[in-house]
């Protein structure tokens, strides 16, 4: 008969530190930027009608953004490598674990498959932290000419800027808990088919608005680890924590010799 091994969820503290590095950088941009544009507000605020002015101010805010990108530079790859190796480690001893407690010793060492998967992760997490800052000045920027075009005060600008930074806070919250699913899930399949397991059961685990109906329905049933789950939402096979917020994972379906 067939062993289950108990599901293998990601690691809640892993997950709260890289969040908190997103967070922390996204609250001293804010800061930075907050304190520059009322300053160039107040410094201007006679001429805020004037073409001119305003140009002037998008090309600053053009550097603005560069000066912090080369700052996320320099953090990002670093973020994105701690966050993934810390997650392949503390996966691959929890599947160990799992493993003993089914009875089974195996020795689990990172091979040259799982070093690919790492690398794609950690290249994955660089291009979503790049995105952030990327995405905020933009906004940034079509904030401060629709202000200017509008010719509303530097408070209002503010305001407009105070949304635009929880919306990058909440983005940076859903990357963290996105990334650790899906490293998560990456790593448990290569480790599984080092094994030679090649199937699993979808636990779906719900989440406050990420649950869907589909994933519901496969919650118990069994499936190829290689292949997925016919998803009828997005018509096709996904697997577990491949869909953006998914939470689900599986259990690893361990066959007895002979089967």
């Amino acid at each position: 008969m067939a062993k289950i091994l108990r599901a293998i969820k990601p690691n809640a503290g892993i997950r709260a530190k890289y969040r908190r590095r997103l967070e922390d950088m996204i609250d001293d941009m804010q800061r930075s930027v907050g304190w520059w544009l009322r300053a160039e507000y107040r410094k201007q605020e006679a001429a805020i009608v004037q073409d001119s002015w305003v140009g002037d101010l998008v090309k600053r805010i053009g550097a603005l953004f560069r000066y912090w990108m080369r700052r996320w530079r320099r953090k990002m790859e670093a973020y994105a490598t701690d966050f993934v190796d810390a997650t392949e480690r503390k996966t691959r001893n929890s599947m160990k674990q799992a493993l003993r407690d089914a009875g089974i010793t195996v020795r689990m060492d990172r091979t040259r498959v799982e070093n690919n998967v790492v690398k794609a992760l950690i290249a994955e997490n660089v291009n979503l932290i790049k995105s952030i800052p990327q995405q905020y000045f933009t906004e940034v920027t079509e904030a401060v000419m629709r202000s200017a075009s509008t010719g509303r005060d530097v408070e209002s600008l503010m305001e407009e800027l105070g949304k635009r930074y929880k919306i990058t806070r909440n983005r940076a919250k859903l990357i963290a808990r996105d990334q650790s699913n899906k490293a998560t899930e990456a790593v448990k399949r290569v480790e599984s088919r080092q094994l030679g397991i090649t199937e699993g059961i979808w636990v779906h685990v719900p989440g406050t608005k990420s649950s869907r109906k589909t994933h519901m329905a496969m919650n118990g049933k069994r499936f190829n680890l290689e292949e997925g789950m016919y998803d009828s939402a997005v018509k096709k096979k996904v697997l577990p924590g491949e869909l953006v917020a998914c939470n689900c994972t599986f259990r690893a379906v361990i066959p007895e010799f002979g089967d």
